[in-house]
């Protein structure tokens, strides 16, 4: 229970951080995904049957703090970790270098399939909120600018994110030892 807590924590910080931190640094759309590309290599690590919980928690928390119609970010993250674990597990069979090329790929493909079925599903809502609603540019230099944003971020994380799994693990055995 405690380790769902302090998850929980983390993503609930990490929403904070990206949504009042990064904009003062980037432009509207080409903020780096900070929770997207955690969850992308959390979906890539253990798959997305432990992973899905998460995405619906940063999902509900992006859609409040974004002011998004509520189940928008929840449908995008959980469909972009469905597929970048799905992806992880046919292409990441072997620890060499390229695990991490490929890792950096799934989080540029993550950013267009979160941008895209964002963008799908708020043009959705608008369809049904207003008659004539302007249509949603979706392939831009912004989003070719927020790929490599998130490219250039998961690869500043990546090892940290490394050596905080492997903590997480050792800590987890310790407790199991003592129990």
């Amino acid at each position: 229970m405690r380790k769902k807590i302090s998850i929980f924590i983390i993503i609930f910080l990490l929403v904070i951080f990206q949504m009042s931190f990064l904009p003062n640094f980037f432009q509207e759309r080409a903020i780096p995904d900070l929770v997207l590309i955690i969850l992308i290599f959390m979906g890539a690590r253990r798959g997305f049957g432990e992973v899905w919980k998460m995405a619906i928690a940063a999902g509900l928390l992006m859609d409040i703090f974004s002011f998004f119609p509520v189940g928008t970010n929840i449908a995008s993250f959980t469909f972009v970790v469905l597929v970048s674990s799905f992806l992880a597990r046919r292409f990441l069979v072997t620890q060499t270098l390229w695990r991490f090329f490929i890792l950096i790929f799934l989080a540029a493909l993550g950013t267009a399939l979160n941008d895209l079925a964002i963008s799908s599903l708020i043009e959705a809502s608008r369809i049904f909120s207003e008659p004539a609603g302007a249509g949603v540019n979706f392939w831009s230099n912004d989003i070719l600018v927020k790929m490599l944003n998130n490219s250039i971020l998961f690869a500043i994380i990546y090892w940290p994110l490394l050596k905080f799994e492997k903590l997480r693990s050792i800590y987890g055995e310790k407790l199991i030892l003592k129990k």
